[in-house]
């Protein structure tokens, strides 16, 4: 086998390594905090050092995982401070989002929104493990019609991240029916052609979702205990579902 060839070999194992320790990381299989060897990675995806060893540097620099001096790589914690910017930045464009879509989506896609909400509403009542976030779509919808490509842009950056948030969000019993109410409100302000309620609702969701998150990751007994009390900054008002 010529050279080029090895390391064309090297480098696609890199990349399946890579893809795959991270698919365990946004799935919560391994989670923030986990300790993550390299034998017992070399085990699980049946490859050599080198690819693995690239993998995790190439992560550590994504900052999905961390090296400590001593003690190994482990998957890196998630921090109060992290959640707040990413939130920040996706409710502020979210909400732009939701209110320039108000003003192009089509009457088509509106009436296939509301075909696909209410034929959720039963079926979340029924069992709500069984069915997908029915944000999604709306999320994806308002996207496709904000007529806005650097936002887009922006978000496409933050989508893993938030994929993360998302799963372990959903853990929360009741949290799917709580966002198809919510996402059913802002439908109803697409419907009606209000951009302004449109934004205003998407924002109250984005705080919705950031409380509910913060909820989870205490209730997981992730190492949060010593700053929940920053979550008053995070949130901008005290919460009973939070303390």
């Amino acid at each position: 086998m010529a050279v080029s060839e090895v390391m064309e070999t090297k480098k696609s194992l890199s990349i399946i390594a890579y893809d795959e320790i991270k698919t365990m990381i946004l799935s919560l299989s391994l989670k923030p905090g986990n300790s993550v060897t390299e034998m017992w990675l070399i085990e699980k995806l049946k490859m050599s050092r080198t690819p693995i060893r690239e993998a995790l540097y190439r992560l550590q620099q994504e900052h999905f995982v961390e090296l400590i001096s001593g003690k190994g790589w482990f998957v890196s914690e998630l921090k109060l401070s992290d959640i707040k910017e990413l939130y920040v930045i996706r409710e502020a464009l979210e909400g732009i989002s939701a209110r320039h879509a108000a003003e192009r989506i089509s009457d088509e896609e509106l009436q296939n929104m509301e075909n696909y909400l209410d034929s959720l509403e039963h079926l979340l009542e029924q069992n709500e493990e069984a069915v997908e976030d029915p944000g999604d779509s709306i999320h994806q919808l308002i996207f496709r019609f904000s007529g806005n490509a650097l936002i887009n842009e922006v978000m496409s950056i933050h989508l893993e991240r938030l994929q993360m948030f998302h799963l372990i969000t959903s853990s929360l019993p009741g949290r799917k029916y709580q966002s198809w109410r919510e996402h059913r409100e802002i439908f109803s302000a697409l419907k009606a052609r209000d951009g302004a309620l449109a934004e205003t609702l998407m924002r109250e969701h984005i705080r919705s979702s950031l409380e509910s998150l913060l909820l989870s990751l205490i209730e997981n007994k992730i190492d949060y205990q010593k700053a929940i009390k920053q979550s008053y900054s995070l949130i901008g008002r005290p919460s009973g579902k939070i303390y």
